[in-house]
């Protein structure tokens, strides 16, 4: 009677644990597919301004690529001697809007480490998902990590489709 009785509870109750639990990825997915819209690969066009006359000092064209979990990395169109690989990590801050950190090492024409920046951008990403622009501050470091200059990139982009 007393197994019987148990069987009957369990049959009653798996079905709405099992919607309860159904419900809960549910809303988890929604709410990480809202709070991971810049994730993909964008083809962006970036300008580096001096940060206290507004002047253009450089641009070039590179891949921003946003991956679930916060990382990301930007390659940059240039030589690598010229500006290397960035690795950074990404946050969702509120709606469309993201907050992105990365850092990439700095070499002389001989291949030497000669330092390193660290850039810190703000990012929004259009309603439909398909552009994205943003700016931001960059720290420029030398291989003692004394702080010898400062940038500041604004950027436009478009995602990459397949």
């Amino acid at each position: 009677m007393k197994k019987t009785r148990l069987s009957s509870i369990f049959r009653t109750l798996l079905p709405m644990i099992l919607l309860v639990g159904l419900q809960a990825s549910v809303w988890a997915q929604s709410t990480t597919a809202r709070h991971s819209r810049v994730v993909g690969v964008w083809d962006v066009q970036v300008a580096v301004l001096d940060c206290n006359s507004g002047t253009q000092l450089f641009s070039f064209a590179g891949l921003h690529k946003y991956e679930l979990g916060g990382t990301a990395q930007v390659v940059p169109a240039t030589s690598p001697t010229a500006l290397s690989a960035h690795v950074g990590v990404w946050k969702h801050v509120h709606k469309n809007q993201y907050q992105l950190t990365f850092k990439m090492f700095r070499f002389d024409a001989s291949g030497n480490n000669i330092g390193w920046s660290v850039v810190k951008n703000d990012v929004a990403v259009s309603e439909r998902g398909t552009e994205y622009a943003g700016s931001g501050h960059a720290e420029t470091f030398d291989a003692n990590g004394n702080v010898v200059g400062q940038s500041c990139p604004t950027f436009t982009g478009t995602r990459l489709q397949n």
